[in-house]
């Protein structure tokens, strides 16, 4: 895993530029490995460290939903918080 981001799944545009269907708009939440290239580089946007806090095109297949644990309350009762946080990752 290289970052945590935040999907926007219905988005269709980056930039007023269309996306493809095997592409995501993200935007990087965390940094995990501040080195890595990012997958579909621009002029401005090379490394994870460039693309933090802004938004980028991320391939799906390398994208992971992370699941989130119930927050416990009391002993009987669970709090389900949902989210679109993902780990992104890159094959390298």
């Amino acid at each position: 895993m290289v970052v945590i981001a935040k999907d926007y799944q219905e988005a269709t545009t980056l930039h007023n530029v269309p996306l493809s269907p095997d592409v995501v708009k993200v935007t990087v939440e965390r940094l995990r490995v501040v080195d890595a290239h990012v997958p579909l580089p621009s002029d401005e946007v090379i490394t994870v460290s460039d693309a933090f806090q802004t938004f980028v095109a991320w391939p799906r297949h390398l994208i992971r939903i992370i699941p989130e644990p119930p927050i416990t309350i009391s002993f009987n009762l669970y709090l389900y918080i949902t989210s679109n946080l993902i780990q992104v990752f890159f094959i390298l």
